[in-house]
């Protein structure tokens, strides 16, 4: 009955799941300065290896209570399913390979593009003969509010909504909103029109936690779960076999 830890350091959020086999059986928010993943690993005794992909540090933190089962700690130089383009392979960010890895998995040797609305917005590209190309970043969502706010005397920190975007607004909380979600989904739409010219028959994953408020307007792309990361993760350590 053995089980996989995945670990998913964001900016923002640090998250676990727990496969057996391929199923998620346990999924949680998590501290890695405090001893949540020791005591984890004392509900769950039958973890017997996991994977960190991690862009926010604290990477040691979680080792330092992982001693007892081996860990795969994902960078560029972890054997992939796929190859990397990227001149400089260092900067590639863990978190686009998982994202690219669970794009693989879920269609593997096609072309798709891997769109990830998170602190940031990232773009990748994995195609029919398995290359990775690395595409562009631009501000997510909650920093785009965050910039306006902060930087601004009198703008309000908004939050995006669920409720109709207008073009002709009647306050400022309704300019930002419009301003913020109808800018990120035509960028969005933008490069998927540019990507579509370069790559037949493009497959369009849509991952990342403020993807809900964008579904109604992007409605031909596939929204992927929220434990798309975690299943790209499991799929790297599958195929790294690490005993």
């Amino acid at each position: 009955m053995n089980e996989t830890l995945t670990i998913d350091i964001g900016n923002t959020r640090v998250k676990y799941a727990v496969f057996h086999g391929k199923d998620i059986v346990e999924i949680n928010y998590f501290e890695p300065l405090t001893d949540d993943l020791s005591r984890l690993l004392e509900k769950r005794p039958y973890i017997n290896k996991g994977i960190i992909s991690s862009v926010g540090g604290k990477i040691d933190e979680c080792l330092a209570q992982l001693t007892n089962i081996p860990m795969l700690v994902l960078s560029s130089k972890t054997k992939l399913p796929f190859s990397l383009t990227y001149n400089a392979k260092a900067e590639v960010g863990a978190d686009r390979l998982a994202l690219v890895a669970a794009a693989f998995a879920e269609k593997p040797h096609q072309n798709s593009l891997i769109i990830d609305i998170g602190t940031c917005i990232t773009y990748d590209i994995l195609t029919a003969d398995d290359r990775h190309l690395g595409g562009p970043i631009s501000p997510g969502m909650q920093l785009r509010f965050k910039a306006m706010h902060e930087h601004t005397a009198l703008l309000p920190l908004c939050a995006p909504t669920h409720d109709e975007l207008k073009i002709i607004c009647d306050n400022t909380e309704e300019c930002l909103q419009s301003g913020v979600q109808l800018g990120v989904s035509n960028e969005i739409k933008e490069f998927i029109r540019l990507y579509s010219l370069k790559f037949n028959d493009l497959n369009v994953f849509i991952s990342g936690g403020d993807n809900i408020f964008l579904q109604s307007m992007l409605n031909f792309c596939i929204f992927a779960s929220s434990n798309f990361m975690f299943n790209g993760l499991r799929m790297i350590l599958e195929y790294n076999d690490i005993q």
